[in-house]
């Protein structure tokens, strides 16, 4: 399997999508956005594991990214901008694809925006799109804390949509996230009701350099990796696809201690 680049235009941006594809028809969609300065090449393991799920999954390059060709050209403010709108033009074509249902992910700063498009409540430009309500779940992979004026406790609690947070308990960022469970403040906050935490032993923000940074040395947090795969996956087809097996393999998590559900 390898990732297919398709190329959709928004207003006079030209946007690569990294798309990864099911083997057979797809059960659901997901639009996944990287983490601050990466791209969705970096990401192979992860996207080509959901679609090995099977989901069609689509990751925009932001222009924050240091392989996007016209970085230069756009300053932080035109980051979260236009963020959100890759973020909306993502699922607008994935919903194109035969009318799958949708999902929203992402990783680390990416996470926020799939929060936003699940409700949570973002400080935005006025006219970028943040709530998407044909988005019926949300996988945060190591989400920000609070980080007012962008997001602040409050918005956290707005995410209405069903929901997937997963962190590690060596997912620190010195001067950042100085301790892991800053992060859990985006499944803490939303009230309850198909909220779910993945709290994964001796997993960083980076699997090891399995997503995000393949430079790092390792080592590789394969067995981390697998187990998050495995659970976000499960709650796209829940509550996407509606797929009752994959529900009850949610339920059944009941039993392992690094997940929590409210």
């Amino acid at each position: 399997m390898s990732l297919d680049i398709v190329e959709i235009a928004v207003g006079d941006r030209s946007i690569g999508l990294a798309v990864a594809r099911p083997k057979g028809a797809p059960l659901a969609a997901v639009s996944f956005s990287h983490g601050a300065f990466s791209a969705p090449g970096k990401y192979a393991a992860l996207l080509e594991g959901w679609a090995a799920a099977g989901l069609l999954v689509a990751a925009p390059m932001h222009v924050d990214s240091t392989d996007h060709p016209f970085r230069e050209a756009y300053d932080q403010g035109a980051v979260w901008r236009t963020r959100l709108e890759d973020q909306a033009a993502t699922l607008d074509w994935l919903e194109g694809q035969g009318g799958l249902p949708l999902a929203a992910a992402g990783h680390s700063f990416g996470a926020l925006l799939a929060l936003a498009a699940g409700g949570a409540g973002v400080l935005a430009p006025p006219g970028a799109p943040t709530l998407d309500p044909r988005v019926k779940a949300v996988v945060a992979l190591s989400p920000p804390p609070a980080t007012p004026p962008l997001i602040g406790a409050e918005g956290f609690a707005s995410t209405s949509a069903p929901l997937l947070v997963q962190t590690g308990d060596a997912d620190v960022l010195p001067g950042f996230v100085d301790d892991w469970r800053m992060r859990l403040i985006a499944y803490e906050a939303p009230a309850p009701g198909n909220r779910h935490a993945l709290v994964l032993p001796g997993v960083d923000h980076y699997f090891g350099g399995l997503i995000c940074r393949p430079e790092l040395p390792g080592p590789a947090q394969a067995e981390g990796l697998a187990q998050a795969l495995a659970a976000s996956a499960d709650l796209v087809l829940a509550h996407a696809a509606g797929d009752a097996e994959a529900a009850a393999r949610i339920a059944a998590r009941s039993s392992d201690e690094s997940f929590t559900t409210r």
